[in-house]
């Protein structure tokens, strides 16, 4: 595969030639680059014409990455960054002969035990069972202190790789999203009052605004950071 960096209509070219049969395009975050992936036969005015039918399209697409600061796909590997806790720590893979993450507070190093050529999933999810546990930890005293101020108790708070921050059922179960582990622990406090008022409003209107606004007066900034 050859890989050469070109200029088209004044936007920058990755261009990687390959043994395919037909031609690509991607803008890849968080940068916006273009990449191109074009057949070993594709003439270069080809590629030319190819880029220009797609300009618009193409600054649209960087615009957009930009402007919503769109991040690049985690691969789970070393030197990538990861956060425990609202803290960023530099990820490094070591042999699974050790079976627990191992965390460096000190270097902000997450030591991440693999199998040789695992893929990213694997990757991916060892660590989330990692946050997992983490949250599972962090449960019971947040708990407690949230349920003090609300003033109502669930029947049950598990945790699970969910789209939502956190969810409560009408029968009083809820559940938190594993991912709260990468967050400020404020972040843990906001989402366990949130889902605790359901209990007293199923609802997000008023009344239960009213609620979020007594029991957790900043609760508008730290769902801001939550989301970042």
């Amino acid at each position: 595969m050859a890989k050469e960096i070109i200029s088209i209509e004044d936007i920058a070219i990755t261009l990687y030639r390959k043994n395919i049969k037909n031609m690509y395009l991607r803008i890849v975050p968080p940068n916006g680059e273009v990449k191109v992936s074009a057949p070993l036969f594709v003439s270069d005015n080809d590629i030319a014409e190819f880029i220009k039918s797609r300009r618009e399209w193409i600054l649209e697409k960087q615009k957009l990455i930009l402007e919503n600061k769109i991040k690049a796909p985690l691969k789970y590997v070393n030197g990538e960054k990861h956060y425990i806790w609202g803290k960023e720590y530099t990820l490094q893979l070591i042999k699974n002969n050790i079976k627990n993450v191992l965390i460096d507070d000190e270097k902000s190093i997450i030591y991440l035990p693999v199998p040789k050529r695992s893929t990213i999933d694997k990757r991916k999810s060892i660590l989330d069972e990692y946050y997992r546990e983490e949250l599972k930890k962090a449960i019971p005293a947040v708990l407690d202190k949230c349920t003090k101020i609300v003033g109502r108790t669930p029947v049950s708070v598990t945790v699970r790789k969910m789209k939502n921050w956190g969810n409560c059922k009408q029968d009083g179960r809820i559940t938190l999203n594993l991912n709260l582990a990468k967050k400020d622990p404020i972040c843990l406090e906001y989402v366990m009052i949130h889902e605790l008022c359901h209990l007293i409003e199923f609802n997000h209107g008023k009344r239960f605004k009213k609620l979020m606004d007594e029991f957790c007066p900043n609760w508008k900034k730290i769902k801001k950071v939550l989301n970042e």
